[in-house]
Order: structure tokens, then sequence, then C-alpha cells
């Protein structure tokens, strides 16, 4: 199966960049800032679960609300079809 990360979204919230990408499998990855190290999650409507939780600005996250719901489909579909 194909193992690219393709970015379906970029935006800022709280002074950090975000960028949401995913795979064909499904996994959805988490890139803040300029990190070149992804945080892994499972998207469900209107957030992204982040099982291992990431720490910003302290603080831990363990869901990331997104308005990115159709991009997320569409690149994973985009994926599979490669």
């Amino acid at each position: 199966m194909n193992d690219e990360i393709k970015i379906v979204n970029e935006f800022d919230r709280d002074g950090h960049h975000f960028k949401i990408g995913v795979s064909a499998d499904g996994q959805v990855s988490i890139y803040i800032d300029n990190e070149t190290k992804a945080h892994h999650g499972y998207h469900f409507p209107g957030m992204i679960q982040i099982p291992k939780g990431l720490e910003l600005d302290g603080k831990m996250m363990l869901q990331l609300p997104i308005n990115c719901d159709v991009a997320i489909d569409q690149g994973i579909q985009e994926l599979k079809q490669k």
C-alpha cells in the first residue's frame, strides 16, 4: 500500500501553525510549526483524536478540533487510487 503522506489542510491557531496530513490507510498526521516528526491520530467528524496525546505550550492535548473533514476523506481516497 502507498505510504505517502498528503497534506490536506493547514491553519494557524493559538500562535501555532498546524499541517494535517493523511495516508492511504486512513492515519492522520499532525505537524506543528516547523516539526518534521508527526503526531498521529484518528479522524472523527470535527476532530482528530490523538491517542498518545501531544504537548503544546505545557498542556497535553488528546483531541484537535478541525474543520477539514471533506479534505481528509478526499486525501485518503486519492492516495488509495495510486
